[in-house]
């Protein structure tokens, strides 16, 4: 019986290190990648979409992203603003981005909407296309911590040089989640496998 015992105990230690240190690794990556903001200057500033309320009212995640976009035009760090997110009328998200930056003082000629993107992987590659037509390299890219490491993959996927600029704001109530969910699209974005879809 002490022997089986000693024999579980090793088998569940080995267990634990096996989920342990890929998690470990995977979060270490969401975070290097997407949390230390970078001091660069870009060509633009990319912002993903998110939620949009019925009221034409971005939701707090997307009002923390058009902030920190709005304060680094401000701080001259990149001279144009791409918004990027799909979705009709009232919940146009590209279009609610842009509505609001020049809202918050950001020139509307500053401004290139691509809205057309549903996934993180149409923005990136809309994006891209937008960028090398006009000759744009870089970008400094905002989002949530948690969100940037894949934003910014994709558009590098795409030949663009990228900067984290995590945009800060309150902890979202459903923070543990969206983080999970990155560790777990990190990788799947590295190897393109969402394009299997």
């Amino acid at each position: 019986m002490a022997e089986r015992l000693h024999i579980l105990k090793r088998w569940v230690k080995r267990l634990i290190l096996l989920v342990a240190v890929p998690t470990v690794g995977l979060f270490a990556w969401v975070v290097v990648a997407g949390g230390i903001e970078s001091d660069a200057k870009a060509d633009c500033i990319v912002v993903p979409g998110a939620a949009v309320w019925r009221n034409r009212q971005p939701s707090d995640a997307l009002e923390y992203r058009l902030e920190k976009a709005a304060l680094l035009y401000r701080q001259g760090r990149a001279p144009r603003v791409i918004v990027t997110g799909g979705g009709i009328g009232n919940y146009a998200e590209g279009e609610v981005m842009c509505d609001w930056l020049v809202e918050h003082g950001v020139p509307r000629d500053a401004i290139v909407v691509e809205n057309q993107s549903s996934t993180t992987r149409d923005s990136g590659l809309n994006v891209a296309r937008l960028m090398h037509v006009r000759g744009w390299k870089s970008a400094l890219v905002v989002s949530q911590w948690f969100h940037v490491a894949r934003t910014r993959m994709c558009l590098e996927q795409e030949g663009v040089e990228t900067y984290p600029m995590p945009s800060g704001g309150r902890i979202l109530v459903k923070e543990p989640y969206f983080v999970g969910r990155e560790m777990v699209a990190l990788p799947a974005y590295a190897l393109r496998l969402d394009e299997l879809r």
